[in-house]
């Protein structure tokens, strides 16, 4: 029925948890006891029950200021080694402090250069250059060269214990939940493939102590993901559906 047909494809795209998914779905579709369907779905997601982790390791407090303004501070990290796909076994990932804006670059290598390479070209190619860096004490981060772009660019440095994620925590939470949506396909070979939905779900989904998405508090709106393509008659039909 079409009712389970727009969950499964707005949840499908990151799997997100019961209240980001509800909201999500309630911006787009109506109907008599959704909440109750919603919960059920969420509930019995086989996906879910199979990638997702329900004991975290609690992060230490991270003590910083609050940003003066979006990109201001940026978490870095990375992610890996993954299954090889398309040629790439590793992700840079970037997280803006204030709007909780996740960015990913498929690495073929963990190279310092490539690492560089990747958070210019994509991080302060589109939203400029950070004031503040945080990120642990792995090599790529240490290195010379590293700390001289970073210096030239005038960025304060953050880093936290080595190899020690959860001292990191806005990106360990990041990574969890795209690791998560990211399993369905880690078995096999298509992972990259299925990346850039899983961002696209990540960016749309709620943040409980944000009362907003990603998406919203960057571009000021809603972006449109796949659930929207459904028929307009769909989405504000609440009469009981016939058997």
């Amino acid at each position: 029925m079409w009712r389970r047909k727009a969950f499964d494809v707005i949840h499908g795209l990151s799997h997100p948890g019961r209240k980001p998914s509800r909201r999500l779905v309630t911006e787009k579709f109506v109907w008599h006891g959704m909440k109750k369907d919603i919960r059920d779905w969420v509930k019995t997601c086989i996906a879910c029950q199979r990638t997702k982790v329900h004991r975290h390791v609690k992060a230490p407090l991270e003590q910083f200021t609050v940003p003066e303004r979006r990109f201001d501070h940026v978490n870095v990290d990375l992610v890996g080694p993954l299954p090889p796909s398309g040629g790439f076994t590793h992700l840079l990932t970037m997280v803006d402090r204030t709007t909780r804006w996740p960015e990913v670059v498929p690495l073929s290598g963990t190279t310092t250069a490539e690492v560089v390479r990747g958070f210019i070209g994509t991080w302060i190619a589109r939203f400029g250059v950070p004031s503040d860096l945080s990120s642990d004490r792995g090599p790529q981060f240490t290195s010379q060269l590293w700390t001289s772009i970073t210096q030239q660019l005038g960025i304060s440095l953050h880093r936290t214990a080595a190899y020690h994620p959860q001292a990191n925590g806005l990106c360990e939470r990041f990574h969890r939940s795209m690791k998560a949506a990211l399993k369905v396909d880690l078995q096999g070979n298509s992972w990259i493939d299925r990346l850039p939905w899983v961002m696209l779900g990540l960016r749309t989904a709620p943040k409980e102590d944000l009362l907003s998405s990603s998406a919203e508090l960057v571009y000021g709106q809603a972006l449109r993901v796949p659930g929207d393509f459904f028929p307009l008659c769909y989405r504000s039909w609440s009469a009981p559906e016939q058997p």
